[in-house]
């Protein structure tokens, strides 16, 4: 044996290491990674959206969403391991997409008007956003009495992200955006609540239009004129 020149220095070895392992580096990973992550998302928002100010409000929803469900997982006493680290980067792109729909049709939502402008957005886009959550919802809703401890952590993290997601882009957003929110683009489309002037000359221009339309092609004769002449032969 004492020959034997190519064997490997002894050393202890435990199944158990690997999770010790695993445990001395796991805070240093969850905030790489979720820092990551959301500078990723900020990345990718302002260059999506256009705007600084609301790059920066929809990552300040998702990382408030991101402490908010850390804040949960103590609560229900989940621990920070690996399977919770992945599903918190998992959650960082899941819960912008709430908060970008508001965001961006924030934007192109013209007037002077923040809180007019908040309102539109909401009502345009606020229900498909919201039946967004509820399918995403339904899908890991299915998980939540699992008995696997991998499923049964996935399916709460998803629905914390969910739940918390659709809070943060349907109530939080709007209104940072209906206090701090930014100009609307160049090319935003006209505000619903025009003034009376500019319904009245709309108003005008359809009768003028409807008027032209009425003599057609081929020299034929309004209805309206049909009737005069009637009742003046009669």
């Amino acid at each position: 044996v004492d020959s034997w020149t190519d064997l490997q220095p002894v050393f202890p070895y435990s199944e158990k290491f690997i999770a010790i392992e695993g445990f001395k580096i796991i805070s240093v990973e969850l905030y790489r990674n979720v820092g990551l992550a959301i500078a990723a998302v900020a990345i990718i928002v302002l260059v999506t959206v256009g705007n600084f100010v609301t790059a920066f409000l929809i990552t300040l929803s998702v990382t408030f969403c991101i402490v908010e469900i850390l804040g949960f997982m103590f609560a229900l006493g989940i621990v920070i391991d690996s399977v919770s680290v992945i599903n918190l980067v998992l959650a960082v792109g899941l819960s912008v997409d709430y908060s970008a729909h508001i965001g961006h049709c924030f934007m192109v939502k013209g007037g002077d008007s923040k809180d007019a402008r908040a309102t539109e957005s909401l009502a345009d886009i606020g229900a498909s956003v919201l039946n967004g959550a509820l399918s995403t919802f339904l899908a890991v809703a299915v998980l939540l009495g699992s008995t696997s401890y991998v499923f049964k952590t996935l399916s709460i993290q998803f629905a914390l992200t969910v739940g918390l997601g659709v809070i943060h882009g349907l109530i939080f957003l709007p209104v940072l955006l209906s206090l701090v929110g930014p100009r609307p683009f160049s090319s935003a489309e006209q505000p619903k609540d025009w003034s009376a002037g500019d319904v009245e000359i709309s108003e005008k221009m359809n009768d003028k239009t409807e008027h032209l339309e009425s003599f057609g092609d081929g020299g034929r004769v309004s209805p309206v004129e049909n009737e005069k002449d009637e009742c003046g032969e009669s």
